[in-house]
């Protein structure tokens, strides 16, 4: 049958038709779908109850607990055009948009404005399309690479959600209206949802766009089943049905480009040396005026009109708005670059945080080891069984370990389910290993018994339990799961292989501590299980020290490849590694001394318990940081003090998290990154500022070289056009003001802006961070941008080339016997050849050898090299369009030997006392919160 689906316009008595498709009769027909989309934003409980509850919703919207939608490709289209669609991502960018965009700003340039008035001063009309194009073109080139790099690296939450009785993974920007989802900690809320069945879910709601949010509990026993979409689970387990999507809450938002201290320092010093440029061409404006109304002006056209056209050119030469440039191309090149290493950077204004990174807090498990396990040791009370035949063990016992095992995991509460969702890497491993060795069943299993309550694991009290009911007797079993030091202690009695149980007395106690702490000193994780027959009144108020020690298992987490390596790696460069791990002190040192975090003869004081960290007063910490290489039986809280700590000592943080008890310590670091491929982690990156798509943790160190790289880029270019600036403004000035002509024409302005505003910035940031850069120690986060390395060679480039060109100025014809022309093209070609030189000196302003691995650089000289090849052009080819004079060879040699002979002159004065700029001294930033967007 074909529907017609209506959209209301304006008056109520009229009606468009947006849609027509064909879907079967009476679909949603017996309900307003407004009514169900609106009903979890207004928790609206009366509605709920009127719709039949929940089982009412689910069947109005033809889904099915066990067996979710159809989920055939018309089943979902029917939903996406009824209810709308989840899937609005944001769309592809119209280019041509953003370059008209880019255009306008341009116009709105305070300097574009300048020339344009001077140029309809002069009849000069020309220039103003042409410099509009220059700047809008420049300025689009990082748009685009930054939204290829973007659109392609972007990181979509994934949930599992039932279709047609199978359960899958799928992108939360493909769940419909009527999908049923199973939700598990770290999980994110893919739209507006009701709650169907699960243990203790609680949800992180965000109230605002600064972060502050409230846990909320989610049930039927607190009257709460309305789930908000994007929330994220902290805590339980549950299944949801999905009413209303969730593409409200995606919000484009402003890509901020660099922010903080050296963002407001760049800002300064455009504003200052845009100042001055616009100073001195108001004043040469001011002078030519004069001029020109007493007739004093000459000039070669005999009216003097193009005269006015050079306080224009003062003005917009002198703008340093290519250091904007300069930082979007290097973050966009950055940025695509990290994208094929799997990266994805949420925040690219934190590349100059990780510049200076030098303190990484990170996690033992999925970290430093691998994060799947696998189990060596099993001991069942005091005698160890390795690999055993099941038939050793008593059969009761055996049943209750199948119990502990197999029903102590994420399950729903329905034991007619079909659901079996996916479990975390320690249970996969413990469960294989029971299937294989001891003979467990885990459907018979799931059959025989009905699990009443679940207690979710928690990472603060590091256990787990589950209530059951086994169906032939009906008699009430309490599991407890968890770290061995954490249950050990609730024991009072323990099993053995025959199945008596026995008492656990001072002696037997310290036994079994003693064969935790050998499994322990040898990098095992030991994971304890513990049983009581109980009752469901006796649940609730037995003590937790009267549980019956079922089996101690010891599992090995691999060290990553490579691990020791990147350890290495990072220590050379200057950065301070801390492991914040749950597991107990012994295990924390084995691991730490096998990845190369402690050194063979580890001082006092390096490794530490939580506790004992979590008590010191905050001066204390402070105090021992330097000290503490490892905390182990590490909280949430205790990461979140140490990142804290570090922080108010002046350090700057990153903090790789693994798992939901990370999350306050990820927003509280400088720099938070996270492993993108661990399961059930969306609230932690959620959280991160940085996604690492692959497990390879010297992936870290590679964002850390980026970072850096991207600091140097800036520096680099900023020491190259502050240089030129300053040498094109002051030669400018001189030349307008003596005798009163044009510097050079407007087509040259522009060819000189190409070079300063793109060639330049390509030839200086395109490039791979060097390994040099990771040999040094981390630059200190209050460190100006602009150092007496750098003003140094600034100082003798300008000094040198103003004195040159100003020298051809005056005495070139009479010197070097050419023409007026010939001496113009002179300067021009001068000036031009030693801004390829200016360039060559900021590409190695930190190296000591000029030409120290130039021939890795092809890129660079590439560049180099067409700057060269059109500069020739343009002398002896484009003489018309250009306004040049041909040069002979002796000519072109003099203009080659005054550029190259900069290059030793900077060089000897980079290494002798410090030269300062002094108004340059005064552009270092104040406002922390300045931002480049």
């Amino acid at each position: 049958m074909q529907v017609l689906l209506e959209t209301m316009s304006g008056n109520s008595d009229e009606s468009t038709i947006s849609t027509v498709m064909d879907i079967e009769p009476a679909r949603f027909a017996n309900f307003d779908p407004s009514s169900i989309t609106t009903l979890v934003r207004t928790r609206n409980r009366r509605l709920l109850q009127d719709l039949g509850g929940v089982d009412g919703i689910i069947k109005a919207l033809e889904t099915d607990t066990e067996n979710g939608i159809r989920g055939d490709s018309r089943d979902i289209d029917a939903r996406r055009n009824i209810f709308s669609s989840n899937s609005n991502q944001l769309q592809e960018r119209n280019l041509v948009k953003s370059f008209c965009v880019c255009a306008v700003k341009a116009i709105k340039d305070p300097l574009i404005i300048i020339v344009v008035v001077f140029t309809v001063l002069s009849l000069g009309f020309g220039i103003k399309k042409d410099v509009v194009i220059v700047s809008a073109g420049t300025n689009f080139w990082p748009i685009t690479q930054c939204h290829d790099s973007s659109g392609t690296s972007s990181y979509t939450p994934q949930v599992d959600v039932v279709r047609a009785g199978d359960w899958t993974k799928i992108p939360i920007s493909s769940v419909v209206v009527g999908d049923i989802v199973f939700l598990k900690p770290g999980d994110q809320v893919p739209g507006d949802a009701l709650f169907i069945d699960g243990s203790s879910l609680h949800l992180e709601n965000l109230i605002n766009v600064n972060g502050r949010s409230e846990c909320v509990e989610v049930g039927h026993e607190n009257k709460n089943p309305f789930l908000f979409s994007g929330s994220m689970v902290v805590d339980g387990y549950a299944r949801i049905v999905v009413t209303a999507d969730g593409k409200n809450k995606r919000n484009h938002q402003q890509v901020i480009w660099m922010e903080g201290k050296h963002a407001d320092e760049l800002l300064n010093l455009t504003t200052v040396v845009g100042k001055l440029g616009q100073a001195v061409a108001f004043a040469t404006f001011f002078l030519f005026l004069c001029r020109f109304f007493a007739g004093n002006v000459y000039h070669d056209d005999k009216k003097g009109n193009k005269a006015l056209l050079a306080p224009a050119l003062i003005a917009l030469t002198s703008g340093l708005e290519g250091l904007v440039l300069a930082v979007k191309i290097t973050l966009a090149y950055s940025l695509r670059k990290l994208m094929h290493a799997k990266v994805l950077v949420k925040k690219p204004s934190l590349c100059h945080s990780v510049a200076s990174v030098d303190t990484i807090c990170l996690n033992k498990t999925g970290t430093l080891t691998a994060y799947f396990a696998e189990v060596k040791k099993f001991w069942l009370g005091l005698s160890s069984i390795e690999e055993a035949p099941h038939n050793l063990i008593a059969p009761n016992v055996l049943e209750l370990l199948h119990q502990a095992i197999g029903l102590n995991t994420i399950q729903p509460r329905s034991a007619n389910s079909t659901f079996a969702p996916p479990i975390c890497s320690t249970e996969a491993a413990i469960s294989d290993w029971a299937v294989r060795h001891f003979g467990m069943d885990k459907e018979n299993l799931r059959q025989s018994c009905t699990i009443l309550v679940i207690e979710p694991f928690n990472s603060a009290n590091k256990r787990s339990g589950v209530l059951i009911s086994k169906n032939n007797d009906n008699t009430i079993h309490v599991h407890r799961k968890g770290a061995a030091d954490v249950i050990l202690p609730m024991c009072s009695h323990y099993y053995e292989t025959t199945g008596i149980v026995n008492v656990i007395n001072k002696t037997t106690r310290a036994l079994l501590e003693q064969i935790l702490e050998g499994m322990t000193k040898n990098g095992f994780r030991c994971i304890a299980f513990a049983h009581r027959k109980t009752s469901i009144e006796e649940y609730f108020n037995f003590s937790k020290q009267q549980l019956t020690l079922l089996g101690l298992v010891g599992l090995k987490n691999p060290l990553r490849n490579g691990v020791k390596r990147v350890v290495k790696d990072c220590q050379r460069a200057g950065i301070n590694l801390k492991l914040l791990t749950g597991d107990n002190i012994l295990t924390a040192t084995v691991v730490a001394s096998r990845s190369g975090i402690l050194e063979p003869n580890n001082q006092p004081g390096e490794i530490i318990e939580g506790e004992e960290f979590r008590n010191y007063t905050s001066e204390e910490r402070i105090e021992k940081l330097d000290t503490i290489r490892v905390v182990a039986g590490a909280t949430p809280f205790d990461k979140f003090l140490m990142v804290q700590s570090l922080k108010k000592k002046g350090n700057v943080v990153a903090y790789l998290g693994r798992g939901l008890g990370d999350v306050q310590a990820l927003r509280e670091a400088d720099v938070g990154l996270c492993f993108g491929t661990q399961g059930g982690t969306e609230i932690l990156k959620a959280c991160s500022n940085i996604v690492i798509q692959k497990k390879d943790l010297s992936i870290v160190f590679d964002i850390l070289r980026w970072g850096r790289g991207f600091y140097v880029s800036i520096q680099i270019y900023t020491q190259f056009l502050i240089t030129a600036t300053l040498v094109d403004l002051v030669v400018d000035f001189v030349m307008s003001i003596f005798p009163s002509k044009i510097p050079y024409p407007v087509f040259q302005l522009l060819w000189v802006k190409l070079i300063l505003g793109f060639f330049a910035a390509i030839s200086l940031i395109i490039k791979q961070p060097s390994e040099e850069l990771m040999s040094k120690p981390p630059r200190d986060r209050d460190e100006p941008l602009m150092n007496d390395v750098m003003q140094r060679s600034m100082s003798a480039q300008a000094i040198y080339q103003i004195a040159v060109l100003l020298a051809i100025h005056f005495k070139g014809q009479s010197i070097l016997k050419v023409n007026v022309n010939e001496k113009n093209t002179l300067i021009f070609t001068t000036y031009v050849l030693c801004q390829v030189s200016t360039v060559v000196n900021a590409r190695l302003f930190e190296e000591k050898k000029i030409f120290q691995e130039m021939h890795n650089k092809k890129c660079f000289w590439g560049i180099i090299g067409l700057i060269v090849l059109l500069q020739v052009m343009l002398v002896e080819v484009l003489k018309n369009l250009a306004g040049t004079a041909g040069l002979d060879c002796r000519q072109w040699g003099i203009c080659i030997l005054i550029a190259t002979a900069s290059t030793p002159l900077s060089w000897l004065l980079k290494y002798a006392t410090a030269m300062r700029i002094p108004f340059l001294t005064n552009v270092r930033g104040t406002n922390p919160k300045a931002k480049i967007d």
